[in-house]
């Protein structure tokens, strides 16, 4: 797979949330489960845009940041190894490709920010719910 498939389907996994709500779709969250470089790869990417798209909401959801924090603390402590082995995937395929990574991670996630902060109410609270779900551990009977 070449560099520029890997951010396109990094631009997926990280931007799905921002085009889900504002598509209107189904309620189900991107599945970050299945192993290997991508599905690491986009764990890297959402705990990069996660805390940023967290900022939006917070501006207009009152007592949004503790509940993110706490979801999103749990979720980056329970996939820490999987984030960083996908954070260096990720640097070495920008380094082949002579593109900085993180400049390329933060611009995705400022993009996300800027269509978050032009939605609607409703849509927002929608999404930055989503996110909070997607960061649940999986629920035990």
């Amino acid at each position: 797979m070449t560099l520029r498939n890997h951010l396109l389907a990094l631009v997926v996994s990280t931007t799905f949330g921002a085009a889900a709500f504002a598509a209107d779709v189904p309620d189900d969250p991107p599945a970050a489960s299945s192993d290997g470089a991508d599905a690491e790869a986009a764990l890297y990417g959402q705990s990069i845009t996660l805390p940023r798209q967290a900022v939006a909401c917070a501006e207009r959801i009152a007592d949004y940041m503790p509940r993110f924090q706490r979801f999103y603390d749990a979720w980056k402590t329970e996939n820490a190894t999987r984030i960083a082995n996908g954070g260096r995937f990720i640097h070495e395929q920008a380094a082949k490709g002579n593109v900085d990574a993180d400049a390329g991670m933060i611009k995705l996630a400022d993009a996300d920010v800027e269509r978050l902060r032009k939605t609607s109410t409703e849509l927002l609270a929608r999404h930055c719910q989503l996110m909070l779900e997607s960061m649940a551990p999986p629920a035990t009977n």
